[in-house]
């Protein structure tokens, strides 16, 4: 018998074999077991020591973790995103464990689909990242890595989603328009004219665009007017365009035009989405698509189904 400190929020095969697992539960400690769950060992302990390496502020829960990630190409990398942003990245799956230091608190991680080195993560400022004399601004960064997080270039403020436009489908079509950068390509929604303090989107703003780069943000280029979010699945790239502050129209480009063909996804009937959509699932391309009703105060909603082309 072995017993969690909480419920089990996560479970990862990890590895080659089927023998590591790595197991999360609700209180964000991580246990890993080496033969298929028979012995368990708790990782809090090494997490919180190798997390005050990076950050020591007196905070009393370095070591919890809110999420596991694996790489796409790689099953024994995996990265740990953890409360305080502080994070973890392990190549063995847990048998080794460093603190990941970008030195900003990261709260939000993608795994480039093809380099295995490659990473896009987002933190918020503080106000202890600006002289005494300088206002505070509290803003979203993204930022890029290419080994494995032990350094990284600063891309872009004010950021509100991010996601790599390329896919394990992208680069594949030679054919595919601008396909020669498409690995180093990343959108973001973002909104040029903002300034002072960022908040998290409360509504749908027609100030915030869809944006994209081939060269790490030296350059960038207009991809959707008041696009303001970003679902990427293997497939397709589901942008939700805002038509007011209350209503937005979802637009859906494919893998394998490099995801910059962006066609209006028809909705039966001329539904309206106000509140959110749910992207369930695209592995046989058709996508499965939930959208939330919020005239009905039950969590009450939609399922609608597309053809071979989303």
């Amino acid at each position: 018998m072995f017993e969690i400190d909480s419920s089990l929020k996560d479970i990862m095969w990890c590895g080659n074999t089927n023998d590591v697992i790595l197991v999360q539960s609700d209180y964000g400690t991580i246990y890993r077991s080496r033969d298929r769950g028979d012995s368990w060992k708790k990782l809090h302990s090494i997490m919180h020591q190798t997390g005050l390496s990076v950050i020591d502020e007196g905070q009393t829960d370095i070591g919890k973790v809110k999420k596991m990630m694996q790489s796409p190409i790689d099953d024994n990398l995996v990265v740990f995103t953890g409360t305080n942003g502080i994070n973890w990245i392990t190549e063995d799956c847990g048998a080794n464990l460093r603190a990941l230091n970008s030195g900003k608190r990261i709260h939000e991680f993608h795994f480039h689909p093809k380099q295995r080195s490659w990473a896009l993560a987002a933190g918020w400022t503080s106000c202890a990242d600006f002289a005494d004399d300088e206002p505070c601004e509290i803003y979203k960064e993204l930022y890029i890595t290419k080994d494995l997080g032990n350094s990284w270039q600063y891309l872009k403020s004010y950021v509100f989603d991010f996601a790599w436009g390329t896919t394990i489908y992208s680069s594949s079509q030679q054919n595919a328009r601008n396909s020669k950068n498409v690995e180093s390509r990343i959108f973001i929604t973002h909104d040029p004219e903002l300034k002072g303090h960022q908040k998290t989107r409360e509504r749908w703003k027609q100030s915030v665009h869809l944006f994209y780069s081939d060269d790490f943000f030296k350059t960038q280029k207009s991809a959707l007017d008041a696009g303001n979010s970003i679902v990427m699945t293997n497939h397709y790239m589901f942008v939700a365009k805002a038509i007011s502050s209350d209503t937005v129209k979802i637009h859906v480009s494919r893998a394998e035009g490099g995801f910059l063909d962006f066609r209006l996804a028809r909705m039966p009937k001329n539904y309206h989405i106000t509140d959110h959509f749910t992207v369930m699932d695209t592995s046989e391309k058709s996508v499965f698509l939930y959208v939330s009703d919020d005239k009905i105060a039950n969590p009450v909603g939609n399922l609608f189904i597309s053809d071979g082309l989303g």
